[in-house]
């Protein structure tokens, strides 16, 4: 008799412990009847979970079997969270996320992660929420329709994803000479992170949506979180997140763009990457290509134009706020093996994840790009240099018969002289 009950006991907590196992590391079907249509959708950039979790968006990853990437902004000391699949036949199935919180949040609490879930056989579904723990009662009742599902054909060769304008950005000139720059050299989109601009820029913005060539997306971090324009975290510094969330912008804009570009460049608005033996990106990306075909992430370091000097004749527009690229000719050499801030083109369906000078997880290999191929031109004013510091660079004016009247078109109809 007692074998048979410790027989029994040991089978009993077997399976407990079993189930214990299963419950928190597997997926969890909590069937619920629930109706679609009266549960709002997201529409916001950055949505609140809870004061440590911020969902952006989730991504169909079919890379990884059938899955869902979410971008998401996480404190360091979240360790569980849900994905919540909404399936057509009135069920919620609960699928404990994977957290993975990225390696480059330089000391602030807050950081980029992602939260990877499968996806529940036998689920078709088109939207999904999340919650902290397992329960019906998820604390959020908010739809987030996943991204990319079914992925969509390539319609575009080269998007250009910038992040982020704030301090109530104002550079308005910098601004329409880069965009008119990257169409020049074969963009089909620009994709820019928006927290708080200028009227005047504003104004540029609407412009290009109108055009057809931008998306804006807004970034209202700092409604969440103590931003910094730091990148790193130092002791007495009163921010929660480094440099306005920037890597999470890089990832969602990496991610949006995924299955619409060939092709996606990662800079800021004061960045332009240049060729140097080639007119275009196009032909650059060709020749680098056939040179590099198991590289997936190219490099492009920067190259610092800190000083205007009117040589050219090229200082017109002096009513319009900003800095006139075209009186920068001069550029600070870059010494040795310093680091110099690249920034990058990468094939988007081969990154998994981007930081802002590198793309440490990809499928193939990253390539540093030499300044004889391309620079990125960086036009930043720092008045500490003079010209006997710096050495001559007029690459970017080759380009100034198509440069010039774009621009002017664009000034001509946003802000005439009166």
């Amino acid at each position: 008799m007692w074998r048979y009950l410790r027989f029994m006991f040991c089978t009993l907590s077997i399976f407990v412990w079993v189930a214990v196992i299963s419950f928190s590391y597997h997926i969890q079907i909590r069937h619920q009847k629930m109706r679609l249509q009266k549960l709002p959708i997201a529409i916001d950039t950055i949505t609140a979970l809870d004061r440590r979790t911020f969902i952006i968006s989730p991504y169909y990853e079919p890379r990884l079997g059938q899955s869902v990437r979410v971008i998401a902004i996480i404190h360091v000391s979240v360790k569980e969270l849900y994905c919540i699949f909404h399936c057509s036949s009135h069920q919620n199935v609960f699928v404990r996320a994977e957290i993975d919180l990225h390696g480059d949040r330089f000391g602030f609490p807050y950081g980029t992660a992602d939260l990877l879930c499968a996806e529940p056989s036998g689920c078709d579904y088109t939207y999904m929420s999340f919650s902290s723990t397992v329960s019906i009662n998820t604390g959020q009742d908010l739809l987030f329709e996943v991204r990319n599902r079914p992925p969509q054909p390539i319609s575009s060769n080269f998007t250009v994803c910038i992040s982020a304008l704030y301090g109530n950005y104002n550079n308005v000139l910098q601004m329409i000479q880069s965009i008119e720059m990257y169409k020049i050299l074969g963009a089909s989109r620009v994709t820019i992170y928006n927290t708080n601009c200028s009227q005047d820029v504003d104004k540029v913005l609407r412009h290009y949506i109108d055009e057809g060539i931008l998306d804006m997306v807004p970034w209202p971090i700092d409604r969440h979180l103590r931003t910094s324009k730091e990148w790193h975290y130092y002791k007495g510094l009163n921010a929660e997140i480094g440099y306005f969330g920037q890597t999470a912008a890089l990832n969602d804009c990496l991610y949006r763009n995924m299955y619409k570009s060939k092709f996606v460049l990662l800079n800021d608005i004061d960045e332009i990457i240049l060729p140097v033996k080639d007119w275009d990106w196009s032909s650059m990306m060709e020749n680098l290509q056939n040179k590099h075909p198991d590289t997936s992430v190219f490099r492009i370091e920067s190259h610092l134009f800190p000083i205007p000097v009117n040589i050219s004749g090229f200082d017109m527009w002096s009513h319009v706020p900003g800095v006139n690229i075209l009186t920068y000719h001069f550029r600070l050499p870059n010494k040795g093996k310093n680091f110099n801030a690249p920034k990058m083109i990468v094939n988007p369906q081969d990154v998994f994840q981007t930081s802002i000078h590198l793309a440490a997880t990809r499928k193939k290999n990253s390539k540093n790009i030499g300044e004889d191929t391309a620079i990125l031109f960086h036009c930043k004013m720092r008045d500490k240099y003079t010209v006997k510091d710096l050495v001559p660079d007029d690459r970017l004016m080759r380009y100034n018969l198509s440069l010039v009247p774009n621009v002017d078109k664009v000034i001509q109809r946003l802000f005439p002289q009166q």
